[in-house]
């Protein structure tokens, strides 16, 4: 079965973005975080850090936390509850 070809970081970036701010309220939601590259056989990134996260629409960080393209959220859950 063909390797699945690797998304560039800054794709990653933008998916994250884009399922976040699809909730109701949170089209204007610019959460300011960084990824890294793993070596999960499950996923090539991981969420690093979130900045501000306080100041995020309650609504909209649980959108970020529940995006299909976050697969891995220990840095927000680790760091925030």
């Amino acid at each position: 079965m063909p390797k699945k070809q690797k998304r560039p970081e800054a794709e990653v970036h933008a998916m994250i973005l884009q399922d976040a701010k699809m909730r109701l309220g949170c089209a204007d939601f610019a959460p300011d975080f960084t990824v890294y590259e793993t070596r999960d056989p499950s996923a090539n990134w991981d969420v690093h850090s979130v900045r501000n996260r306080d100041d995020w629409p309650a609504v909209c960080a649980e959108a970020f936390k529940e995006a299909p393209s976050v697969t891995f959220i220990t840095a927000i859950s680790s760091k925030h509850g």
